[in-house]
């Protein structure tokens, strides 16, 4: 396996117990000291979070927990750089822009989806929004959303209004079904991706990585694209800075087994029972 360099990981469910993530804190250390195996130096864990749960009880626990998760971490990971933000759910409600703790980084860029994985039907409405309130939205999973492989002019358009797109490393290899893959691979064909992200739940069924994706991508003749979609935009997001433009990737179409569940995905489920995972 090539040595990757610094990659970074800013949408992840690793907060134990707080949403469909990691279940303990022990599972979310186990795999935090995976990432880190791997290369993965920066993480930024993204819970759930319902725009009408900006200011909730569930929001003050999140980052209680996290504080914790944080503090066990920085003795047993002093590599990793460990940071919280949220994976904002789409719910009519209006989000604070001056509300630091919800954006990723200092650039004012925030991890959003829309609602039950289903493209609304005035999505650009959506994500206006919150580009007029100063905001800079990073649709997560866009080749996820219900009714996207019937209408692939989207990504391309959402690019243009200002919207930086983050991939599922899992949909790659076809975690997530056929159309997820090819709506991905198509888009990382046109450049249309600007990251990917792993959208790790700590569950079997859920357990891809950054690094999987980085190494999916070198190993397809990318090297370009591998660091940038997996390191340097990352990061940017991450520290504030300016994404680059990521070249077309065109990726063969992958082979799956049949159960929906990539192949290289659930290689890192079987790493983390032998760690010790439960």
């Amino acid at each position: 396996m090539t040595d990757a360099p610094r990659l970074a990981d800013l949408h992840c469910h690793l907060v134990p117990g707080v949403d469909d993530g990691a279940e303990t804190f022990r599972d979310a250390l186990v795999w935090l000291e995976a990432f880190a195996e791997d290369g993965i130096t920066r993480v930024a864990t993204t819970p759930h979070l319902p725009a009408r749960l900006a200011d909730s009880d569930y929001r003050r626990r999140v980052v209680d927990r996290f504080s914790e998760l944080a503090a066990r971490a920085e003795d047993r990971l002093p590599s990793v750089e460990l940071s919280l933000a949220f994976e904002i759910r789409l719910d009519g409600a209006p989000l604070d822009p001056a509300d630091e703790a919800l954006w990723l980084g200092p650039g004012r860029h925030v991890l959003v989806e829309f609602q039950g994985l289903v493209l609304p039907a005035e999505p650009q409405r959506e994500l206006s929004s919150l580009l007029e309130a100063g905001l800079h939205p990073v649709l997560a999973h866009p080749e996820r959303y219900q009714g996207i492989g019937h209408d692939r002019a989207w990504p391309s358009l959402w690019r243009e209004m200002g919207v930086r797109l983050c991939v599922n490393a899992g949909s790659l290899w076809g975690a997530y079904g056929r159309e997820p893959q090819e709506v991905a691979r198509g888009m990382l064909a046109r450049g249309e991706a600007d990251l990917v992200g792993s959208d790790h739940h700590a569950r079997p069924h859920r357990s891809d990585t950054v690094r999987e994706a980085w190494d999916l991508l070198r190993d397809a003749g990318h090297p370009e694209a591998a660091d940038l979609l997996v390191g340097e935009n990352t990061r940017a997001v991450l520290d504030g800075g300016e994404l680059a433009a990521v070249p077309p990737a065109p990726l063969d179409t992958a082979e799956e087994d049949g159960s929906g569940v990539g192949t290289t995905g659930r290689s890192s489920w079987w790493r983390f029972l032998g760690a010790g995972g439960r």
